[in-house]
């Protein structure tokens, strides 16, 4: 092959590679999208205790870490987690789950349950999945105390 051939090779391969990584979603992460819910019926709660809060995903995902911490200790090096769950292989796929209760296939890491939310604080939930990332931030709600 002549030196020209060999350039038009070249030239073709970046531009093929350029495609793939710009107009595709090879080497990019996906996004979880979350939808966070309260349940404003919660009966048991005492006045000023969070209510439940629900989260939903986008879809069946598997998960391989489950997190929450104040958003006031996200920019520290070593955050407090309130609520922490991981796993190598992943979790059964879930479409999603509530703040506290145990995800399927996860373990807690440090082996603590989770911490009460404190209504009116901003917390970020941030999850992962094998190629995939999402993160939200919400404020859970007081418990008014009222009876229906």
């Amino acid at each position: 092959m002549t030196r020209n051939s060999w350039v038009l090779v070249a030239v073709a391969l970046l531009l093929g590679i350029a495609y793939l990584f710009g107009f595709t979603d090879l080497g990019r992460v996906l996004q979880i999208q979350i939808n966070v819910t309260s349940r404003p019926f919660a009966p048991g709660l005492a006045p000023g205790e969070a209510l439940p809060i629900i989260f939903g995903l986008d879809r069946e995902w598997s998960l391989t870490r489950v997190r929450v911490a104040p958003v006031a200790e996200i920019t520290n090096a070593k955050p407090r987690w309130v609520w922490n769950l991981a796993s190598e292989k992943g979790s059964a796929p879930s479409r999603g789950f509530a703040y506290g209760d145990e995800v399927e296939g996860l373990r807690r890491v440090g082996g603590s349950t989770a911490s009460a939310l404190v209504p009116g604080t901003a917390y970020r939930l941030e999850v992962e999945a094998v190629g995939a990332r999402g993160a939200v931030d919400f404020t859970p709600q007081a418990a008014s105390g009222a009876a229906p």
